[in-house]
């Protein structure tokens, strides 16, 4: 079988300025690489794979992997056709094969897996009389490799005459013969066998292997001659061996709880090991506890024993932000790392847009190139830069990102399935999840019941999950089993379980009281003393600032936290408060600002810089924070939601605005959450207390944006705003307006009596049961839009699936989104200095007045070697992309969007060509916008964007600053 001077060699499949590679010799690769990959397959995950050829009499397990590799070799046989040969220059391949022969023709198919569709259906069809349903789906599973769905014959334009035909079905039948596969045995295949699961898991391989197959670096481009088959055989298992896709390597030696976390499982902690010795493991996990009590840490050692014991294939971490994924990533590494669980060699990696900026991932990938291209044993986890493409994070054995990277498995993305095959037979752990916007939830549900078809654990973590949300969501997964699943109700907090049947079960959480006196130190308190407020839109800021002066003058020392809505109000406290400092000089006092409208640097060194101040202990986590302000300092924090759950730190008190009631208790829970600094709080600051700023009940408007401020009920449900409010004020005693919430007591009936259905509600004011219809309304529409954008996991034929169509889909992000938010616009922010473009964050004059300057990402131009090349002439060299990236800025002023977009499509800048700057996926969808020295950036009608170095970037109006 190894006649290379057969004339199917002679037509080429890869190609670059000089040489070629046979089409043939190319799939041969591919399935090298697919064979590889399914080698290291984990047992139930490679059943999945070949289940369905299993069902043929007369079909063992390597007879169904060769079918399943020569289906994954033949997905570029329609290369094999005039309307993709001709795309080389005809006296090229007038040099490869007789062109009299195999001519061009009128209207050939240009798109390879298309023709490679049509080519193989009537090959199957008509030789072997495949089914014809079942055809469709083998074949559609490698054709779409492109990431495009392939699934008909009917817009197909001809694959060539019967010269070409001739050479095409010789192709397949030598490919079938070197494979050892006898066609005859899929006469006998059933189309229901070939389910949306299968067919979803084969296309996400094949894709895959395509990918490692078609790397230039390992498989040279050759003559037929020079192709040697060993050699690439053995260059795709060296490969499959080092990237480890799919696969994880551990120990399976015992360890005590205490030997990896070095101290002793809590009540929760042990519920989960007692859960981990049962024999019934569950499917769906769902872990409801309070702030800082330890869920991350039971999370960990159940998703470890899945992998090390259970055979499943890795670890995805989905985080709701890019700061909590961050935060996460680190505490994953520490994990594995350790050396009493025995990982090795863990492709480790952390997985969304700004992930090169985080520093412990920077170092790992650093650390992980070895010049040898042999594998370090030594090493406990690694990040190869393979993995770090924009399609390949979830391959890695252990992948941390967030949740908008999950749900676009399920979703109609270009190569979802490669997504889903990523996913398939590893663990889920959701952390964070809490009151979910309607139509993220719908896609959620969606991608559960792709995780239950891809035999996939879950385990979800949250302090404040509404009753209606946790029943939904075992549901969504158990619905593979049965329709109805009902879930035990036991009182919060609580670890939910479900394995199979119609039962899911729940297991109250109870604290021994000895062991939680120890611990105290090092959890934040089940009690919280809640001060209400009453306060005006327009009176909000003024009187937040006023109370949090007098407490941090009263106090004399501490950390003062204070949390706003909306980013022109944190800057408006910030200022108040920046004013009183200046005026009263040596006041002890310090002011840091944070949100999300900072140059991407700068914000990344702002959370730098919190986690030093005001994190935990660098080193011993059960010691004060050297660099904490005491004595006779203050630090005042005042943020955006930003603070609310993505950045671990200790406030010793606490002011807000008023927010729906899951999101008060997530920032109520950072409120003394590192106990161990209690003996340095003041005298002032013994108790740990929640300032809400929220309307009076005494009159309440139509409009709830006067009552609440026009852009809190932009960002909030009004009624859900107005019952947490009325909540709030019903539980003040006669005496005050202060009263106690105890977390493992209250949480349920505060959080379902505010997230209950509207039909259970009973004691709600009929103005909050109007807004909340009027949001069941908005609610049906969220779903019909989610259900539009869904890869769905309810279709159950392949056929109903493939009625989908994403060939129209040329960039993901602008067609599809998985969260529903304001239009916005991602912006550069540019200076003109000394006569070159550079990034905001290089120049000085910026870099000087910043906040955490001591945690810099870039540096000054003046400290640079080189200047941007903006004159290259195809694209940005990758260095200057990651400079310019972090002085991105994202704003969604509907003004400001229209302007920027117009701006882009008349592309008026002379530095750089449009063709060179989007040329970068990076770039493609950032707007560069130029600021004068002053940072300002103005339109006449339009108003002012200022770039300040403290406050970030204020929005103007009418010509002037606010």
């Amino acid at each position: 079988m190894s006649d290379l001077k057969s004339e199917i060699f002679q037509f080429w499949g890869k190609a670059d300025e000089h040489n070629t590679l046979p089409a043939v010799c190319h799939m041969l690769d591919v399935a090298f690489v697919a064979r590889a990959i399914i080698n290291q397959l984990a047992e139930q995950e490679r059943s999945t794979l070949i289940g369905p050829f299993l069902s043929i009499e007369g079909v063992d397990e390597k007879a169904a992997i060769s079918i399943v590799v020569l289906l994954i070799a033949l997905h570029d046989i329609g290369k094999i056709t005039p309307g993709f040969q001709y795309k080389l220059p005809v006296e090229r391949i007038d040099k490869l094969f007789n062109i009299n022969h195999f001519s061009n023709c009128e209207g050939a198919e240009t798109k390879h897996g298309t023709a490679g569709f049509v080519i193989l259906h009537d090959y199957l069809c008509d030789k072997y009389a495949v089914n014809k349903n079942a055809a469709r789906v083998m074949i559609s599973a490698v054709a779409s490799h492109h990431g495009v769905f392939v699934a008909n014959k009917g817009q197909s334009g001809p694959c060539g005459n019967h010269y070409w035909n001739q050479v095409q079905v010789t192709a397949i039948e030598w490919l079938a013969s070197y494979l050892s596969v006898d066609l005859h045995l899929l006469t006998d295949l059933h189309s229901k066998a070939l389910t949306p699961t299968w067919f979803s898991y084969t296309a996400g391989l094949c894709s895959v292997a395509d990918w490692v197959g078609s790397d230039k670096s390992h498989f040279c481009y050759c003559e037929a001659q020079e192709y040697v088959f060993e050699q690439r055989q053995r260059k795709a298992n060296a490969l499959a061996d080092k990237l480890n896709i799919k696969h994880i390597l551990a120990s399976n030696n015992p360890f005590k709880f205490a030997d990896v976390f070095t101290f002793k499982p809590n009540a929760l902690q042990q519920k989960v090991l007692n859960i981990i010795e049962s024999k019934a493991l569950p499917w769906i996990t769902i872990i409801e506890s309070g702030m800082g009590s330890g869920k991350t840490e039971a999370a960990q050692i159940l998703a470890d024993h899945f992998i090390r014991q259970a055979g499943h294939s890795g670890l995805y971490v989905a985080m709701p932000s890019q700061a909590t994924a961050n935060q996460l990533y680190k505490r994953m590494l520490k994990f594995l790392q350790h050396e009493a669980l025995g990982y090795q060699n863990v492709e480790t990696h952390l997985k969304h847009s700004n992930a090169d900026f985080e520093p412990n991932y920077e170092a790992l990938r650093l650390s992980s190139i070895d010049s040898s291209n042999e594998k370090n044993s030594a090493l406990s986890v690694r990040a190869n830069q393979w993995f770090t493409s924009k399609k390949h994070g979830l391959l890695a054995g252990v992948c941390v990102g967030t949740i908008d990277q999950l749900l676009m498995a399920a979703m109609l993305y270009k190569h979802n399935f490669v997504r889903l095959f990523g996913l398939a037979n590893k663990v889920l752990i959701l952390d964070e999840v809490h009151s979910l916007q309607s139509f993220q939830l719908d896609l959620l549900k969606n991608t559960l019941h792709w995780m239950a078809k891809l035999k996939v654990r879950v385990i979800i973590l949250s302090a404040t999950l509404p009753r209606t949300m946790l029943v939904e969501l075992v549901k969504a997964y158990g619905q593979i089993v049965t329709k109805e699943v009902e879930v035990e109700n036991k009182p919060y907090p609580r670890v939910t379980t479900y394995s199979s049947g119609a039962l899911a079960q729940s297991h109250t959480i109870t604290d021994d009281k000895d062991l939680y006196e120890k611990e105290s130190v090092s959890r934040p308190p089940n009690k919280y003393e809640i001060k209400l407020h009453a306060t005006s839109p327009s009176q909000c800021v003024s009187t937040m600032a006023g109370d949090v002066l007098t407490t941090a003058k009263k106090a004399g020392t501490g950390v003062f936290v204070c949390i706003l809505n909306t980013v022109s109000k944190v800057q408006e406290l910030s200022k108040l408060i920046a004013r009183h400092c200046s005026e009263v000089p040596h006041c002890g006092i310090e002011l840091l600002t944070f949100h999300a409208k900072y140059p991407l640097a700068t914000r990344l060194s702002i959370e730098k810089m919190i986690e030093y101040l005001v994190g935990k202990h660098p080193e011993e986590h059960s010691s004060i924070n050297p660099n904490r302000p005491v004595k006779d300092k203050c630090l005042i924090l005042i943020g955006s939601q930003v603070l609310e759950q993505s950045l671990d730190y200790d406030a010793c008190e606490m002011f807000t605005q008023i927010a729906p009631i899951d999101l008060l208790l997530q920032r109520v829970g950072r409120v003394w959450r590192h106990q161990v600094n209690n003996p340095v709080r003041s005298e002032f600051t013994q108790v740990p207390r929640l300032n809400v700023y929220l309307p009076s009940m005494d009159k309440i408007p139509n409009d709830y944006g006067d009552w609440f401020g026009h852009g809190e009920v932009l960002i909030y449900p009004s009624h859900i705003l107005a019952v947490t409010t009325r909540l709030l004020w019903e539980n003040t005693n006669v005496e005050g307006s202060a009263f106690e919430i105890d977390i493992n007591r209250d949480m349920d009936n505060w959080i379902n009596r505010v997230y209950a259905d509207v039909e259970q509600q009973v004691t709600w004011l009929e103005q909050e049961y109007d807004k909340a219809f009027e949001f069941r309304l908005d609610k049906r529409t969220q779903f019909t839009l989610a259900k539009n954008m869904m890869f769905d996991a309810d279709k159950k034929s392949v056929r109903d699936l493939l009625k989908y169509n994403n060939s129209e889909i040329d960039h993901d992000e602008v067609a599809l989104s998985t969260r529903l938010t304001s239009i916005s616009v991602q912006l550069i922010f540019l200076v003109v200095e000394d006569g070159s473009v550079i990034p905001v964050t290089e120049f000085s004059t910026y870099k000087q007045g910043v906040q955490g300057a001591e945690f810099p990402l870039s540096k000054c131009k003046q400290e640079l070697e080189y200047e941007i090349d903006w004159q290259g002439k195809q694209c940005l060299q990758k260095s200057d992309i990651a400079r310019l990236k972090q002085s991105m800025i994202s704003i969604s002023h509907s003004k400001w969007v229209a302007h920027f977009k117009e701006l882009e499509a008349q592309w008026l800048y002379s530095f750089v060509a449009k063709s060179v700057w989007q040329r970068s996926p990076t770039l493609f969808n950032c707007i560069p916008v130029i600021l004068d020295t002053s940072l300002v950036y103005q339109v006449e009608g339009l108003g002012e964007l200022k770039l300040d170095s403290k406050l970030g970037l204020i929005v103007g109006k009418g010509g002037n600053i606010e």
